[in-house]
């Protein structure tokens, strides 16, 4: 099943409701944090919100929460304002970076107090949600443990497992794995992803890393400074990114981009020329759609996987390579700047040669002056 129909499908069966950002700015001073964000997440979807520090990415995820108010714009729980709602009000529950665990208490008794206190529920219902949820997180034999005696992934599954415990209808996630390591993110994140498929919550889901964005998210919002550059599938951001900076931030290595001058229907750079669309400053192409071989050798290709002439050729020296499990990432200085080529582990290329690289034109993308995508 794709991540879309997994979330239509839990939309259909779960309790999430639609969040609607409209408009929504926030200011610190001479500060914009955030500048007019509009964005829509459907019943039971996961959205990852996506960008560098500073991008406003957690300051949106705060004034879910009813922790910041908007300075602008309105936000909006299945169809219902959240001005002026108090946090404790909203029906929304929030996990934070730093577990934020009440340090006296087991791990079955932090997530009892917030059903107690934040759901009203009794103490035996409380007990046997906080036993389910945590067998859920595969940490029930942890119940009667304190957080100083977890490991740092033990408490992270009791803090996500106290804001599941609640059975909100939003659940907002600010960096949850941030501190853990590689391994046990990957882990973990498909655990999250499983839970709020299974309850049907809508979820927004803070990260700075790209990789985690795409594998948790139905849908992708990339801010940047505030504003809000793109918002789609994984597929959509990652083969026709709107801007300039969804292209170079999203993908690993990210997307090679080269300017140039537009002239006579061509973008003209250093050390490439290539077909081009009226009003193109640059041209992009993802690593992967790259191919290099030697000028002059055997192996070398003057045309594409389907046989026509590379529409984008330039050449230059390999300066590292890098190996990524079966693949390798290969770095050429050129002209235009360091470019990087993604193949197979199979293709052994030393430093220190001189190699020609090609794409084909279906594989290029052109940016205008604006950094925005032109159609080719």
């Amino acid at each position: 099943m794709t991540a879309a129909g997994a979330g239509a499908g839990a939309a259909a069966a779960g309790s999430g409701v639609r969040i609607e950002v409209d408009g929504v700015s926030r200011t610190f001073g001479a500060v914009r944090a955030l500048d007019a964000v509009s964005l829509s997440v459907e019943p039971g979807e996961i959205v990852a919100l996506l960008g560098p520090s500073g991008s406003g990415k957690s300051t949106l995820l705060r004034i879910c929460a009813g922790l910041e108010a908007p300075t602008a714009g309105d936000l909006r729980f299945g169809g219902i304002s959240q001005g002026g709602v108090a946090p404790h009000q909203r029906d929304a529950s929030m996990v934070f970076q730093h577990f934020a665990l009440y340090p006296h208490l087991t791990a079955l008794d932090n997530l009892v107090l917030a059903l107690r206190y934040g759901r009203g529920m009794s103490k035996s219902a409380a007990r046997a949600r906080a036993r389910e949820t945590l067998e859920m997180l595969t940490i029930g034999d942890l119940a009667g443990r304190r957080p100083a005696r977890l490991s740092g992934g033990q408490r992270q599954r009791v803090a996500i497992g106290r804001a599941l415990a609640t059975r909100a209808k939003v659940v907002l996630l600010d960096e949850p794995m941030s501190g853990l390591d590689a391994q046990l993110r990957v882990e973990l994140r498909v655990e999250i992803v499983a839970l709020l498929r299974g309850l049907g919550s809508t979820a927004l889901f803070v990260t700075h890393d790209q990789a985690e964005a795409m594998a948790v998210g139905d849908r992708v919002a990339v801010l940047n400074r505030g504003r809000l550059e793109q918002i789609g599938t994984p597929d959509e951001i990652y083969d026709r990114p709107a801007t300039r900076f969804v292209a170079t931030f999203v993908g690993g290595p990210p997307m090679n981009v080269c300017d140039g001058t537009w002239v006579d229907a061509t973008l003209r750079g250093r050390g490439f020329v290539v077909p081009a669309p009226a009003g193109a400053v640059a041209v992009g192409v993802r690593p992967e759609h790259l191919h290099l071989a030697g000028p002059g050798e055997a192996g070398d290709r003057a045309g594409s996987a389907t046989g026509r002439e590379d529409a984008f050729r330039i050449g230059g020296e390999v300066v590292v390579v890098e190996r990524l499990g079966a693949d390798r990432s290969v770095y050429v200085r050129t002209e235009a700047g360091m470019l990087a080529v993604r193949l197979g582990a199979d293709h052994l290329t030393p430093g220190g040669k001189q190699v020609t690289l090609g794409a084909s034109f279906e594989s290029l993308i052109f940016f205008d002056q604006d950094g925005c995508l032109l159609s080719s």
